[in-house]
């Protein structure tokens, strides 16, 4: 069991590091981040996740910090009650994931 723990105390930092890397915007800090042009609105984020599905409705949408920047996390029901996850680009509004739930 001893030779176990070195394992699993380096499996334990990889988890830990794999939590800290998607994390969530919290308001304040989304408010600088559009006055500094880094994001877009939130309006316009939730423009570009519905514009994949007109008609829906967005049940949770939030910005999180990714590896490779912003990014607007979106969970949708269309008009036809299908539910679809939708990550935009917060920087650009480009469509990065469009999936059925």
């Amino acid at each position: 069991m001893k030779s176990m723990l070195p394992i699993l105390a380096a499996a334990a930092l990889c988890f830990a590091g794999a939590a800290t890397a998607d994390d969530d915007v919290a308001q304040g800090k989304m408010a600088k981040l559009v006055a500094a042009g880094k994001i877009l609105p939130p309006d316009q984020l939730e423009a570009a996740a519905l514009s994949k599905h007109p008609g829906g409705r967005i049940h949770k949408g939030e910005v999180e910090e990714k590896d490779r920047g912003y990014v607007y996390e979106a969970e949708i029901t269309d008009s036809a009650g299908v539910e679809w996850d939708v990550d935009i680009d917060a920087s650009n509004g480009m469509v990065l994931k469009d999936k059925r739930d």
